[in-house]
């Protein structure tokens, strides 16, 4: 009884432990071929790789189970299986010429222009735009937007070409609150941003990094080696399920699963069953 209730406790933790650990994944799309990857944020070491959706790779997001991927060339937005990376197939969004990142609210998609405007689009589920906006501080083919506790950031200008890039916050309709709260310069450049719901990690293009700042002030943490990726890493995202500002469904990714409760409360059950013949 003893040896079972121990494989027991053992296989409630490991199943614990798979829920806690999606909290520290960085995923990643890259220009070129469309590698999309995902890295732990400990080590810096690539978990997996696919190829995702299109010829030049551009945005990424994560919700959950699925990963949605966007490129530079057209406005569609492909989904893909997390664990497998089959292709569960997409939608377009109405007009769109390219997109150079995309975001998530839990509800909608946050979509950046990448043929030459400073617009921002909100986009349903199904490829409706639900809201168009400019960013006053970006300019043709910026490639960072991030939405954050009911925010959206956003870069300056390309990434791809040198030299420091600057980060600023606006609200959802568009109206600057913040300008440059991050500034890239002296610690490469900045293409993709995600948010783990503290900090803010922001892919150095060509130096096979994400540099890491900080969600309260915008200062410079330190950077995260990320070892076997594919160059030229643009978008980054973490799981929008596991953040507290934009989880609608599974929510609390870093507590058990439903099913572990069960298999927890079932091993608690045990252990008092078996005390309670032992004291008889």
């Amino acid at each position: 009884m003893k040896t079972k209730l121990v494989t027991l406790a053992t296989i409630v933790m490991s199943l614990t432990f798979v829920e806690a650990s999606q909290a520290g994944v960085l995923y990643s799309n890259n220009a070129g071929t469309p590698f999309v990857q995902s890295f732990d944020t400990t080590t810096g070491a690539r978990i997996f790789s696919f190829i995702g959706s299109g010829g030049n790779g551009r945005g990424v997001v994560t919700v959950g189970d699925v990963i949605y991927t966007t490129d530079a060339s057209s406005g569609f937005v492909g989904k893909f299986d997390r664990t497998t990376g089959v292709s569960l197939g997409g939608f377009t969004i109405a007009g769109a010429g390219g997109i150079s990142t995309i975001s998530f609210d839990g509800d909608n998609f946050w979509t950046s222009d990448y043929t030459g405007s400073n617009r921002a689009f909100y986009v349903s589920p199904t490829g409706v735009v639900l809201k168009t906006i400019t960013l006053s501080r970006s300019e043709g083919f910026y490639d960072g937007l991030e939405y954050f506790n009911g925010k959206l950031i956003a870069n300056r200008f390309d990434g791809g070409f040198t030299g420091g890039n600057q980060y600023s916050v606006y609200d959802t309709d568009g109206n600057l609150l913040i300008a440059d709260f991050i500034d890239t310069t002296g610690h490469g450049n900045g293409t993709g941003i995600a948010y783990d719901g503290t900090n803010f990690y922001i892919s150095d293009i060509f130096n096979n990094r994400a540099t890491i700042w900080s969600g309260a002030d915008g200062s410079f943490l330190g950077a995260l080696t990320l070892i076997n990726t594919a160059d030229v890493i643009e978008d980054l995202s973490f799981d929008f399920e596991g953040r507290d500002d934009t989880c609608r469904v599974n929510c609390n990714n870093n507590a058990p699963e439903p099913a572990s409760l069960a298999l927890m409360g079932l091993g608690l059950a045990g252990l008092a069953a078996a005390r309670k013949r032992k004291t008889a």
